[in-house]
């Protein structure tokens, strides 16, 4: 526990439909990175990512799917309450490295930029790498705010697109060097 912030493994009793009912999230994009040719080029847009009621209560069980697959899932919560969440899918595909999905990081936006993302970015890293993994992939939200998360993370493009893990043609697809 740091500062009142506690990070660990989410179990069954914690995913439920009114999990995320306080959780806020709403992403405005002003920059983000494209693909051109083989590498990237930031542009200016203005978009907005924000959750709808479905998308809240579909996503504890997509997390419990993950557990059940032999994932993991970790939250951030302060006096019970669910902050931050990060899950990894149980599956490794082989690339030849062995790569481990990290397939969702989100912090509620009131709780952004206090190192909680690290924190459960670090904690889920570290199930992946005792399941074997040797890298993980991950499909991010091409924005610059994630993807400049992901780099300081020490994240590189990735050497490999994985296509049962990538999300969306127009994500950036990165990975993490486990060993």
């Amino acid at each position: 526990m740091t500062d009142g912030i506690v990070i660990r493994f989410l179990r069954p009793s914690d995913l439920h439909p009114q999990m995320l009912a306080g959780f806020q999230h709403r992403q405005v994009i002003s920059d983000k990175w494209v693909k051109d040719g083989n590498g990237y080029k930031w542009i200016k847009t203005d978009e907005i990512r924000e959750w709808d009621n479905d998308k809240r209560i579909w996503i504890p069980g997509y997390l419990m799917q993950q557990i059940e697959r032999g994932g993991a899932a970790a939250g951030a919560f302060v006096n019970g309450r669910m902050i931050g969440f990060a899950s990894l899918d149980g599956i490794l595909m082989s690339r030849p490295e062995k790569y481990a999905n990290l397939t969702m990081l989100f912090i509620d936006n009131r709780w952004q930029r206090q190192g909680i993302g690290k924190k459960l970015f670090q904690q889920i890293c570290r199930h992946a790498k005792r399941k074997g993994a040797d890298r993980v992939f991950i499909s991010a939200i091409p924005s610059h705010d994630t993807i400049s998360f992901y780099f300081s993370m020490g994240c590189l493009d990735a050497a490999y697109i994985i296509g049962e893990f990538a999300d969306t043609d127009y994500d950036r697809y990165l990975e993490y060097h486990l060993k």
